[in-house]
């Protein structure tokens, strides 16, 4: 298989490519079109995708109106705020296709943003048919694997789920090609310039093609460039591209380093604790290879090919002397993807994702045009090989079929059999029949895989898109028209009770973009580290790696803390009388009554609004040391924002010692269980699935205008075994059938249950932990170990149950398995009476006053008259800067993740600067090397120019 850049294909390749490009194109997204549906994914796209590119386009128009204007770096949009260059850097900055929208006007941003999908598709096709024209294959030939290589699961998906991921498919066959030419002695130019784009365009993606590259380079050398080429002079070659490609990019790199460095993904647990994947995982991935309709992406094995692949792989691997560096990738691809070691290596180390299988598809596309150039030249040998891997796969399928039944399989194994028929057709005929016959196989095959993905029946993917027009409504309506009164600042903050506000359709709002409102929620793949760490120091049971805060589970203290002035919620949905103490009815929207009358169904949005926001920044002279900190409750910590800062030091002189004596109440209670049995949470053995806990509080009389905590600690779980979860739900299926007229049919019900828990990973390290109140339903959960990025370690939390007047005498738990549990129970009474308002008036009165907001800046004065901490809810970064009266003051991290300034008494002028860490340095590296590069190559010029002038005038004399 020899790789040329001698010939090259004319223009009738991509018009015939670009043809049955959107001849496909109609089926794959006009499913979505016909069906009444965008191209706007309800989480991720309409989440972050859509609304980023939208803030991007309105920054690159502002920036060419006036290019001299300071660039933003901090927004306070992003969740509590967040620097903006690191975000836009990870889904916008590095993306050539978001520069496009520079074409469109800003009202037609929606379509733009659809239309790019479909072009960033088009070019990972037009690339694969680059990169196939350096061999001898014919356009046929070219154009079906064109077909394969972008139109399988993977792309099915993440093409609209989130767009960047296209990018990699269509960098990673020009890293090959600029590769290649290194190793056979051309130009490095092309691959300092490939090398730019990977680096610029996403780390993440970089730091993946990065490692496929290096494993091509081995594979590449030894397997054909060993003896054809000198070792040290090809290796500095291409360690000069690196390293060039790394300082022209450190602009954006060396931020991105940073960023996820002191990000909340930093730490998590290797390959989230897996040595290997579930059995479920290996009983699916042999089908998921030609599933083009899968959604399951376990793990994120997302393959979902053309089943022409199937037999390419065996084609393949029954030559590999002939196709030595084909096979030993399947081979290495294959031993890979059974391990999840490897997926968490390409990962970052962290969880086990295999999106490291998008390499896969450019040699699999590759084979499948070999396969169909040499199918003339199938031996009745090999022919009875495919005749043979097919019979034993089908067979495992459809016992795979009978455990795990997926109708999506059906397309894929129906044209297993019209392909297998294709190629014993193809033996006696003419290579030119012959290609396009399985151009049309393979055209059909990826039009119905997509339909199937696609259309809005059975979990089809459509309906995870937003409706046409959704999402221009959303972005106005958001609110119902209450935020309408409402003025774009910074000085405050909103939020939504927690799982009640929903939009339809499956939309809930993790985002505020691109409304103007700035809420404490956010959702992105870069949090900062100190946000994390104060939701796990507070144990902020809705914490997530990605979501940090969530709407902090509605408890009172850190929703003022947070400056949470309104809070929106949503008539007879979950939680809407979960009101934190302090938030009275504000305004509502008009009421939509139910059609039946039934006033449960009724609908309506309501504002709720406090007087008891802390401001954003706000002087304490009162602070708690280390080892007074170390000792408090979740609870506990919580209340002392109200009466003091924390400071990470041993001595807090001279500020006064914080104290929050009869501020938090620990309640006696007693667990009984539903069978009437007195138990300890220190060992809960629950062997009944229907079994529930009773938590009875002792004198709750006692404790009113308080906010009800259980606190939850050193929490473990340990399941039972396979076995012994089906032996203990087989004999509650016996107990209960005592009086039943009926046969218990032990045979089927022994199946079903086998069948539901093999397929749930039993035994695993997944639960969760229900607490039911009269206002709220709380859940402390174990995520189980396939939720990858969503994956976390539990071992303690707060649930809030809600603020009460006077409290409940009873609570309800419910652990979610059967299994032993171990943990440390307190029930807390947070009192949040006269005096707690009267500490936040305090507060409110020690604001930073004349607070004023520009680009990156804030500035304010205010008056002290002692030492003390100017305290904030804007959180740490090293990126941060201050002044006071014009003279650098250093800044100090309060409660644990915020920036806060010591003052001294008199009177302050505060200037608040943030600048990208890393930036700097980033811009410096990359403008020196652009101008070392640009003088050399200057030099060079110049130099050839006179050589060549005085070798004119030489030959000019000799004549």
């Amino acid at each position: 298989m020899q790789f040329s850049f001698k010939k090259k294909y004319t223009s009738s390749l991509y018009l015939k490519y670009t043809a049955i490009f959107l001849l496909v194109s109609l089926f794959v997204y006009g499913t979505y079109l016909l069906t009444g549906h965008s191209l706007i994914w309800r989480l991720d796209g309409a989440q972050q995708h859509l609304p980023l590119l939208q803030n991007y386009q309105h920054l690159l128009r502002s920036f060419l109106h006036n290019p001299s204007q300071q660039l933003p770096q901090w927004s306070w949009q992003l969740g509590a705020g967040g620097d903006l260059f690191q975000i836009y850097s990870y889904y916008v900055l590095g993306d050539l296709f978001s520069y496009l929208t520079l074409l469109f006007p800003a009202s037609k941003i929606v379509f733009a943003y659809q239309f790019l999908i479909v072009l960033r598709l088009y070019c990972a096709g037009a690339v694969f048919c680059f990169f196939a024209a350096h061999f001898k294959f014919t356009q046929p030939v070219i154009i079906t694997g064109a077909l394969i290589y972008v139109f399988n699961a993977f792309l099915l998906y993440s093409n609209i789920a989130q767009p960047f991921f296209t990018i990699p498919f269509i960098i990673f066959p020009l890293l090959i090609i600029a590769l290649e030419r290194v190793l056979q002695g051309l130009s490095s130019w092309p691959l300092v310039v490939v090398f730019c784009w990977m680096l610029f365009n996403n780390f993440y993606f970089a730091y993946m093609l990065g490692i496929g590259a290096i494993i091509y380079l081995v594979l590449r050398y030894l397997l054909y460039y060993r003896h054809r080429l000198t070792f040290l002079p090809t290796f500095f070659k291409l360690a000069f591209c690196t390293i060039l490609s790394l300082c022209l990019t450190a602009v954006v790199l060396i931020p991105e380093i940073i960023a996820v460095q002191s990000s909340t993904r930093s730490g998590s647990s290797f390959a989230n604790g897996l040595t290997l994947y579930p059995f479920y995982y290996y009983l699916a991935l042999p089908s998921q290879l030609i599933n083009g309709g899968n959604r399951d992406f376990y793990f994120w094995s997302a393959l979902g090919f053309a089943s022409l692949v199937f037999f390419a792989i065996i084609y393949i691997l029954a030559k590999w002397r002939h196709y030595p560096l084909l096979a030993s990738s399947f081979i290495i691809g294959g031993v890979m993807l059974l391990f999840p070691f490897f997926g968490a290596s390409f990962n970052g180390f962290m969880s086990p994702s295999n999106r490291w299988t998008l390499m896969l598809a450019l040699p699999l596309a590759i084979a499948c045009c070999l396969l169909i150039t040499k199918v003339s030249q199938l031996s009745p040998k090999m022919l009875r090989l495919f005749r043979n891997s097919l019979i034993i796969y089908v067979i495992f399928i459809i016992c795979c079929y009978y455990f795990q039944n997926d109708e999506k399989i059906f397309i894929p194994l129906l044209f297993l059999f019209v392909t297998y028929s294709a190629l014993k057709v193809s033996v006696t005929q003419s290579n030119s029949k012959t290609h396009h016959l399985f151009l049309v196989v393979v055209l059909i095959n990826v039009i119905l895989n997509a339909v199937y993905f696609e259309a809005p029946y059975n979990g089809g993917y459509s309906n995870e898109m937003l409706p046409l027009g959704a999402y221009k409504k959303l972005s106005s309506q958001r609110y119902a028209g209450l935020d309408s009164d409402l003025k774009k600042t910074a000085t405050y903050r909103v939020s939504t009770i927690s799982n009640n506000y929903s939009l339809g359709n499956g939309f809930h709002m993790y985002n505020t973009l691109p409304n103007k409102m700035n809420s404490i929620n956010s959702y992105y793949s870069l949090q900062n580290k100190n946000i994390g760490t104060f939701a796990n120091t507070m144990q902020n049971s809705q914490f997530e790696a990605n979501i940090p805060l969530g709407q902090l589970d509605d408890r009172t203290v850190l929703e003022n803390f947070f400056g949470v002035r309104y809070l929106f919620t949503q008539l007879n949905h979950t939680n809407d009388q979960k009101i934190p103490a302090g938030y009275t009815l504000d305004k509502v929207s008009s009421l939509i009554s139910d059609a039946n009358q039934d006033d449960t169904q009724n609908k309506q949005t309501r504002r709720y609004q406090t007087n008891y926001a802390f401001p954003l920044l706000y002087w304490q002279g009162s602070a708690f040391s280390k080892s007074t900190y170390s000792k408090l409750t979740p609870t506990q910590k919580e209340r002392a924002l109200a009466v003091g800062v924390f400071l990470d030091t041993t001595k807090i002189s001279p500020l006064k010692k914080a104290v929050i004596k009869n501020k938090v109440h620990q309640i006696d209670y007693q667990l009984i269980s539903s069978r009437g049995n007195l138990v300890s949470p220190n060992h809960i053995e629950r062997k009944d699935s229907a079994e529930s806990y009773l938590i009875i509080l002792k004198n709750p009389a006692t404790y009113q205008n308080s906010e009800l905590h259980l606190e939850i600690s050193n929490l473990s779980y340990t399941p039972v075994t396979l076995s012994e979860q089906l032996r203990l739900e087989q004999q509650k299926r016996h107990a209960i059938s005592i009086n039943s007229p009926l046969t218990l049919n032990d045979s089927l019900s022994y199946y079903q249950n086998l069948r539901y828990h093999i397929l749930q990973g039993t035994p695993d390290n997944s639960f969760a932990l229900t607490v039911t109140s009269p206002l709220t339903t709380g859940t402390l959960k174990q995520p189980k170990q396939n939720e990858l990025s969503f994956y976390k370690t539990i071992s303690n939390g707060v649930l809030n149950l809600g603020y009460f007047p006077t409290l409940p005498t009873s609570l309800t738990l419910t652990p979610s398995k059967i299994g032993n549990y171990h943990f440390k129970l307190r029930v807390t009474a947070e009192k949040l009476d006269s005096q707690y308002f009267s500490e936040v008036k305090e507060i409110q009165k020690k604001r930073l006053r004349h607070l004023h907001f520009s680009r990156n800046e804030v500035t304010g004065i205010i008056k002290t008259t002692r030492t003390g901490i100017l305290t904030s809810s804007i959180p740490y970064s090293k990126g941060w800067s201050a002044t006071d009266n014009g003279q650098p003051l250093p800044i100090t991290k309060t409660n644990t993740a915020f920036i806060g300034l010591k003052l001294h008494s008199g009177q302050h002028k505060i200037k608040l600067t943030y600048q990208t860490p890393g930036l700097k340095l980033g811009k410096q590296i990359s403008l020196w090397t652009l101008a070392v590069l640009t003088t050399t190559c200057l030099l060079f010029w110049l130099k050839n120019s006179i050589a060549r002038k005085q070798k004119a005038a030489r030959t000019k004399n000799k004549a």
